[in-house]
């Protein structure tokens, strides 16, 4: 009969069990030295060796050729306990028995002695599926068993075990496994059974196992035809995601405002995904690591993706300015959640992906950040006409020169007084300093030989721009910008509605 590669390569001895180095050394040293516990609680997410460490540690105490704190394999015990002939290892699912009469019958077994071993081990696992009061009637014989008893508790969610349990128990918590272990044991099994696991493929894998290596080794098990190799492409297919390329070009899409290049996106993607949330999951993630590589000098350090991936990831992070990347997070997140609560999913689906490609379809701030991040980049915030030819203007008249001083060089904020102001404000971006740029959304530039001249009304405007730090980052993005040193001068406009005020006429009366 066909045994499926989890239990296949399940780790038979500590030294096998990956990636939980913290818990091995302790349990190896206690047996080793006979400083044994009554009760032991493993705790983490599946598949990270919680029962399989049980088992080994089962064996570790019953051996009688163990060196070092593992068991041989070998001896009777060993033997005896792997192929479960022996009845003083008892293994229980507190899924199936939950009830207070299964733990008094189990108290009932605990004052006979093993009848082939040094210690009977009880191992029972999702023990927080235990009732009350079936953790009621463990507690006094959990504190103290008979000294020929050892439990070992194990469980997915330490938060539903009662206080009074884990005061009793050594409590050890399992980590998650990175994908490079994961991806590792993969490669490792592949060859063990003779067939070719491509590196692209076991990385994938590794990534949705989400640190769990039974779910690598069951996806593996899927995926493997007889000796044919397993390749990037028929993981992705078997399995049913999109790659990387693809999740990275539809969010290139909802950045372009390409509706319909997205919804086609979305009727593809609907053939490999069983649902629409696992595809928001993906793309939430691919937002993720743009995120990341947005925010971050080093994004290598706390991304999952080889050389290749990462550049491009890097690339379109500069493009999509980071409140975009929010918006559409927060969209998809709670896509996510709407999806679980509504009948038509595909309708739903297309309306979130026609939100990400359409800012101004969101009231909240997210999307207010948004709109105003993409008028920043000089990206036009929806498929604009052709501009008409412009018109030519009449020619003005010539107006005193005391008239041309007082007044300023451009009236409006659109910086046609600075040819140069959209590319400093984009150089101030990729600087750093985003901070500034809130403070010259009411600026009026205008250059005069070698001074670039910043007007407002806003008086706490000039305040803030007028320190050393942010005059001398508006002088080196003017140089940058248009190549040329200019000395930044600060100027306090009038107001229009200040020369307008008829309680002026009063006060000169």
């Amino acid at each position: 009969m066909y045994q499926a590669l989890y239990r296949k390569y399940r780790p038979l001895t500590f030294s096998d069990v990956l990636g939980q180095e913290h818990i091995v050394k302790t349990l190896r040293a206690q047996i080793a030295d006979g400083n044994i516990s009554h009760a032991y609680l493993f705790c983490g997410t599946r598949g990270t060796g919680k029962t399989s460490c049980a088992k080994i540690l089962a064996r570790a105490v019953n051996c009688s050729n163990g060196a070092e704190g593992d068991p041989c394999n070998a001896c009777p015990q060993c033997q005896g306990i792997l192929n479960e002939s022996t009845m003083d290892v008892v293994e229980i699912d507190a899924a199936t028995n939950t009830g207070v009469g299964d733990v008094r019958e189990l108290r009932e077994e605990l004052i006979y002695a093993p009848a082939a071993v040094k210690y009977r081990v009880y191992i029972i696992d999702e023990v927080h599926m235990l009732s009350n009061q079936a953790f009621n009637a463990l507690l006094k014989t959990l504190e103290e068993p008979p000294s020929h008893v050892i439990f070992v508790l194990a469980t997915t969610e330490i938060h539903k075990i009662p206080a009074t349990i884990l005061s009793r128990c050594q409590r050890f918590d399992f980590k998650r496994l990175t994908p490079e272990l994961i991806a590792k044991r993969l490669s490792y099994v592949a060859e063990r059974e003779g067939f070719l696991l491509e590196p692209e493929a076991a990385a994938l894998l590794a990534r949705l196992a989400d640190g769990a290596m039974r779910d690598g080794l069951s996806l593996l098990d899927r995926c493997r035809s007889g000796s044919e190799p397993v390749t990037l492409e028929r993981v992705e297919q078997i399995v049913g995601v999109c790659s990387s390329d693809q999740l990275l070009g539809a969010v290139r899409l909802a950045w372009n405002r390409d509706a319909s290049g997205l919804l086609k996106f979305y009727k593809n993607a609907r053939e490999r995904y069983a649902g629409p949330a696992q595809l928001f999951a993906d793309l939430s993630s691919v937002l993720r690591d743009l995120l990341v590589c947005s925010v971050t000098e080093h994004p290598e350090e706390l991304m999952e993706c080889d050389e290749r991936e990462l550049q491009q990831k890097i690339a379109l992070s500069r493009e999509l300015p980071t409140a975009c990347v929010m918006r559409m997070m927060r969209t998809l997140q709670n896509g996510i959640w709407e999806l679980s609560r509504t009948a038509d999913k595909g309708l739903l689906a297309e309306m979130i992906l026609i939100s990400l490609c359409r800012e101004e379809l969101g009231e909240d701030m997210a999307s207010l950040s948004a709109r105003i991040a993409r008028l920043e980049r000089g990206v036009p915030p929806m498929a604009a006409a052709p501009a008409p030819a412009p018109v030519p203007e009449p020619p003005k008249a010539e107006r005193p020169a005391s008239v041309e001083a007082t007044k300023p060089a451009v009236e409006t904020g659109t910086g046609e007084g600075c040819p140069f102001w959209d590319e400093m404000k984009l150089t101030l971006q990729d600087m750093g300093h985003t901070n500034l740029l809130g403070f010259l959304l009411d600026i009026t530039p205008s250059v005069q030989g070698d001074r670039l001249i910043l007007s407002t009304e806003q008086s706490f405007c000039l305040t803030f721009l007028d320190q050393p730090e942010p005059k001398k980052a508006l002088a080196d993005a003017a140089l940058q910008a248009s190549g040329k040193a200019y000395t930044v001068v600060l100027k306090e406009a009038v107001s229009t509605l200040a020369k307008d005020d008829p309680l002026n006429e009063l006060e000169e009366l």
